[in-house]
């Protein structure tokens, strides 16, 4: 495969394309689960994860669209679970979002090959966090995992309310960093976030496809199933 000859800025995406969120969320819930004796009112954490996980999703998306703020983000998908079983206690979901959102960026999983991946990067281009997460969890993350130091910005939804795949976040990225779409690329695991963003301004993407996404509205400029096989790309 020829490698792309013109790229001099590479955007990454953090969640489950280098910092292992998947495992690292799930450890800190069922963490926060037993400590708080969520299994008075849940069948098992399975059963929670089953009510949690839904809502979230649906919450992400009216956060994205800007219909709800960061805070009513937390609050409801927090108390969802909850009010499902029949308990409305504000309170107790408030204790869940902090244990919870506290021990996550605590847990120093990245995803396997992503140090090896930046080390071979590094050297031959500028790198860049674009992320929807929120600075106080972003940036914990990348220093416990020891990566932060690879990346010259962070550029979050945080910053400007907007969330990929919204144009206006990439735009942002590229003002922000002088870069341009024709030296640029974009590697992320979310099709519709971060591969749909990147294609609708004309930037090129790399989709990390590791869980086997086969329903695209467009085929991405690159797919690759390990961060391994980025290598061969630039």
């Amino acid at each position: 495969m020829a490698k792309e000859p013109d790229i001099k800025n590479v955007f990454i995406d953090l969640d489950d394309t280098l910092y292992d969120f998947s495992a690292s969320s799930r450890e800190s819930f069922n963490e926060a689960y037993d400590l708080l004796g969520y299994g008075r009112f849940f069948d098992s954490f399975e059963h929670f994860m089953s009510i949690y996980t839904p809502r979230n999703l649906q919450l992400w998306e009216l956060y994205g669209r800007g219909e709800i703020t960061k805070e009513e983000l937390n609050a409801l998908r927090y108390s969802y679970p909850l009010e499902v079983v029949g308990v409305h206690d504000k309170e107790l979901a408030a204790r869940f979002c902090a244990e919870a959102l506290g021990r996550i960026p605590t847990k120093n999983k990245l995803v396997p090959g992503a140090v090896e991946l930046l080390e071979y990067l590094t050297p031959k281009y500028d790198l860049y966090i674009l992320s929807n997460g929120f600075q106080e969890l972003q940036d914990k993350k990348m220093r416990t995992t020891g990566i932060r130091h690879y990346f010259k910005e962070l550029i979050l939804s945080d910053h400007i309310g907007v969330n990929k795949p919204r144009p206006e976040l990439f735009e942002y990225a590229l003002r922000k960093t002088g870069a341009t779409v024709e030296n640029s690329i974009m590697i992320g695991d979310m099709f519709e976030t971060d591969i749909v963003g990147a294609h609708n301004i004309g930037l090129k993407q790399i989709f990390y496809n590791a869980k086997g996404v086969r329903d695209m509205a467009f085929i991405p400029t690159y797919e690759v199933t390990a961060l391994e096989n980025i290598m061969e790309i630039l």
